[in-house]
């Protein structure tokens, strides 16, 4: 009895006007680099490159303060990339507001992904340093509250293993992530911020089947992964060394899978790291699920039932939905409950479920009242139920008042 529900749900989700800002093209600053030299606990430095919102493009350029305090990635780069081979991604996020540390570290035949992993930690250690540094020029311009880790194939997989011991992260989206020694399979289990697992579809050298998927079933904190059809493993470089040698080729242009691949980062970001709420169906709703250009699996854990219901009334005659929200992590978690797109008031008989165990779930009811003399037609909405633990995490149930 759902299904046709959900379809015309869904028809009427696309004729919605998309949001003004394209994050798949570069944002209002410019980006400005500088390589930085980055102190480990046991008195050895690396060189890191040090991407920045900027009043134009390229190396040294003035930094741009308006924005500031702005939030932080730590990026790691694939085998046998130098850093700088992922400039124009550090640049188109720097673009939209971000500070952006790459390490230089372990970029030799034999690294290793713990040394690696540990590098991106101190990076973000280093980021933590200069803001709290008054003879720093970055002084009080980090949003330390507000960190995240990225990375591409190694550097994806690296990412992995310093968000599972590292509770400064706030966020964890990388590329195309490969399985590591030790196992970025087995330690995705402990990371518990929001994880996306960027791939592409057509990906011969890091497999979705044998990398990204086996991530995204290990994961316990809310996860997508998101394909891009046709997207393939040197799709991600901006200019792969050796000249591209051993790179493998898509469905898709480079520029294609650039442009989606950044959207889907920032769009992450941007909802996790500065509480952009605005962007949650880019993120966990109908948005992302219905682009043409991916296949998506997400699990946000948690759960509106039912997804898809419609109420008859009349007008002057309240609507009545009684639905359940359902905490499906394993861990104990609160649930926020929203209602968006209805031009009349509304009352919950809880705006939260309250700390709920396991697999628990509360049923609620949402009062909608139409007002007198409104016209016969179909007033569709959107139920959400948001992770208290992140506060943005979210799933979703879709609603329509039919009035009489």
């Amino acid at each position: 009895m759902l299904a046709p529900l959900r379809l015309a749900f869904i028809s009427c989700a696309l004729a919605f006007p998309a949001l003004a800002q394209d994050y798949s093209v570069a944002g209002p600053y410019g980006a400005g680099w500088t390589t930085v030299t980055v102190a480990r606990p046991n008195g050895t430095t690396f060189n890191a490159r040090f991407t920045y919102p900027a009043t134009g493009n390229g190396q040294g350029q003035p930094f741009q303060p308006a924005g500031a305090p702005y939030p932080a990635i730590s990026f790691g780069h694939g085998f046998q990339q130098p850093a700088s081979a992922y400039q124009a991604t550090y640049s188109h996020f720097a673009s939209w507001g971000y500070f952006v540390i790459a390490t230089e570290s372990e970029n030799t035949f034999f690294p290793s992904h713990q040394n690696f992993a540990n590098d991106l930690r101190h990076s973000l250690t280093w980021l933590e340093q200069q803001d709290g540094n008054p003879a720093s020029p970055w002084y009080q311009r980090i949003d330390t509250l507000a960190l995240a880790l990225s990375g591409h194939s190694m550097g994806g997989g690296a990412s992995i293993l310093a968000a599972a011991v590292d509770n400064r992260v706030s966020a964890l989206a990388n590329f195309a992530a490969a399985e590591t020694n030790p196992s970025a399979v087995a330690a995705i289990l402990n990371v518990t911020c929001p994880i996306s697992l960027i791939s592409g579809s057509a990906d011969t050298v890091v497999p979705v089947s044998s990398n990204g998927q086996l991530m995204f079933n290990a994961a316990r904190a809310p996860k997508i992964l998101p394909s891009i059809t046709g997207g393939f493993h040197c799709g991600f470089v901006d200019t792969p060394s050796f000249g591209g040698f051993g790179c493998d080729s898509g469905t898709i242009t480079k520029a294609v899978q650039m442009a989606n691949s950044r959207r889907l980062a920032v769009e992450f970001f941007e909802l996790n790291l500065r509480g952009r709420q605005d962007l949650w169906k880019r993120v966990w709703g109908e948005t992302m699920k219905l682009d043409p250009a991916l296949s998506v699996q997400s699990e946000p854990f948690a759960r509106v039932t039912p997804f898809a219901q419609r109420v008859p009334t009349n007008p002057g005659v309240s609507a009545v939905f009684t639905f359940d929200v359902q905490n499906t992590a394993p861990y104990v978690d609160s649930l926020d409950v929203l209602v968006e797109g209805l031009p009349w008031p509304y009352t919950l008989s809880a705006s939260s479920t309250g700390p709920l165990l396991p697999g628990a779930s509360v049923q609620l009811q949402c009062s909608v009242q139409v007002p007198a003399g409104t016209a016969p037609g179909l007033q569709r909405f959107t139920l959400s139920a948001r992770r208290a633990s992140d506060g943005a995490t979210r799933a979703y149930g879709l609603r329509g008042v039919r009035i009489l």
